[in-house]
């Protein structure tokens, strides 16, 4: 028997106002606090520095009822990009992404990580500043609380890609979640760390080590990992570290300030307008 014909319906597109209608092409699921939501977008999406870049979701169905109408959840959710998968021909020019957040309380996330296969979702994006990975780096070091963690997966496999080494240490107490070290390549080394002198103590052998670090934690942990990566290499160099500020993105048009992030300099920022990346050495004062 031959399979049913796909009709329009079947497809991601980009619609009439710009907006994207993705398709969710597998169920979502949660690890280590991580919200994971795998979809279909068009294959025309820009796919360069994906590290960082992030989507914000409408929590409504995506029909044109509910975006004019239903403000049960006012507010876009931000997802990053964790993956994407190479396009799909008979997909219809399809490209399967996966996009993440840490899920907390939040009542929009959970109302996506119900989303069943096949139903759509508005976003926008890809949106933001990413990570950019120096071409000379040879050996990775990523810093992260496990439900920010998938985030920044795009930066890992861009690392082994080339042939480099990767790093990844957490900031947790808790026992790993084992479907957490299967999101990471069997190449990567990864190390806990559950308290601050252990985390401090980590932190400073592997700066030594790390050619580029990247960071997903509070901010009220920055200022003690730069003075660290600064007394193991001696300096904290511009371009040496960034950081996925952990910060809401709720409009990014800068016209919120919901997104402001404290700079060293004693002056702030908005996040949706200059990042969500930043220097490490913006962030702090040393």
């Amino acid at each position: 028997m031959k399979p049913a014909q796909r009709t329009e319906a079947d497809f991601p597109t980009i619609n009439d106002d710009g907006t994207l209608s993705a398709i969710v092409d597998d169920a979502p699921w949660a690890v280590a606090g991580a919200l994971l939501l795998p979809v279909r977008v068009p294959a025309t999406l820009p796919a360069e520095q994906l590290a960082g870049r992030y989507f914000l979701a409408r929590c409504t169905e995506a029909t044109p009822w509910a975006r004019a109408h239903d403000w049960t959840l006012p507010l876009r959710r931000t997802l990053y990009v964790a993956d994407r998968r190479a396009l799909v021909a008979e997909d219809g020019g399809a490209e399967r992404w996966r996009l993440t957040a840490a899920l907390g309380d939040d009542a929009g996330l959970h109302w996506l990580s119900e989303r069943a296969p096949g139903t759509r979702i508005n976003l926008i994006g890809p949106l933001g500043s990413g990570f950019d990975l120096p071409l000379t780096t040879r050996s990775l070091l990523v810093l992260a609380e496990p439900a920010r963690l998938p985030a920044l997966l795009p930066l890992v496999h861009a690392a082994l890609d080339r042939g480099g080494h990767v790093a990844v240490l957490l900031r947790d107490a808790a026992p790993l979640d084992p479907d957490l070290l299967r999101l990471l390549p069997m190449a990567v080394e990864t190390r806990q760390a559950g308290d601050d002198e252990e985390w401090l103590g980590q932190l400073g052998a592997l700066a030594r080590w790390a050619d580029y670090a990247a960071l997903a934690l509070p901010a009220a942990l920055l200022p003690g990992a730069a003075m660290q990566i600064k007394a193991g290499r001696l300096r904290l160099d511009r371009g040496f570290a960034h950081v996925l500020a952990d910060v809401p993105l709720p409009c990014t048009t800068g016209a919120c300030h919901g997104c402001l992030v404290a700079l060293g300099n004693g002056r702030q920022t908005r996040s949706c307008v200059h990042g969500p990346v930043f220097d490490l050495a913006e962030l702090v004062r040393l």
